[in-house]
């Protein structure tokens, strides 16, 4: 088999080997952008290393880039080469990334985009900052009732699921007396989520 040009090792820009499949490389790119995503991460060499992520993501998420890319290397796809790796006088188009590494992320992660919020329809990047996430549209009754929710390094990167018990008070039938009722609440963790994040259970307080 004949070796890749040199040029651009995307494996390793997602810190993977020769070998990695598919899964590998979606799962890859979804801890490496979520950890350098420059809403994040503040460093200077943050939006370079996101840009080269979803560069890479690009190329080997689609398979005859990726294919094109591993029989020829960066020059290559980049250069353009044989249609069907062979035949004469027919060549494609070279690859030319379209360096807008917010709409990968976007696309990447669709109705589940922890930053969802903060893109334009296009993808462009956002010009604010990651915030709180908190319910919208809906008189308030009392003031909220708040609960820390203690997560794991691991549950922010991944998301979960976790359930808190919340102990409140209701208007019995006779419209006249109350008493204390415990209710199970499901939280969807996304992934990206920070330290601080708020969310807000519409009507869930003391009635």
């Amino acid at each position: 088999r004949r070796a890749a040009a040199m040029g651009q090792d995307y494996y390793a820009v997602l810190e993977l080997g020769r070998g990695a499949g598919d899964r590998d490389i979606k799962e890859a790119y979804r801890v490496l952008a979520l950890r350098t995503h420059p809403l994040k991460c503040k460093e200077p060499w943050a939006p370079e290393r996101f840009r080269q992520l979803a560069e890479a993501y690009d190329v080997l998420s689609d398979p005859r880039k990726k294919g094109v890319y591993d029989k020829f290397g960066e020059e290559g796809l980049k250069g353009g080469i044989p249609l069907e790796f062979g035949t004469e006088n027919s060549w494609t188009e070279g690859y030319v990334f379209h360096n807008n590494p917010y709409k990968v992320f976007k696309d990447f992660f669709g109705g589940d985009n922890p930053f969802a919020e903060f893109f334009a329809e296009d993808g462009s990047e956002p010009n604010v900052a990651f915030g709180g996430l908190r319910g919208r549209g809906a008189r308030k009754q009392d003031p909220p009732i708040e609960r820390d929710l203690y997560l794991s390094l691991e549950d922010l990167f991944y998301g979960c699921t976790k359930k808190i018990k919340l102990s409140r008070r209701v208007m019995n039938e006779d419209g006249q007396s109350t008493s204390i009722r415990d209710k199970i609440l499901s939280i969807d963790v996304q992934p990206g989520w920070r330290q601080g994040t708020r969310i807000t259970f519409e009507k869930e307080g003391d009635q």
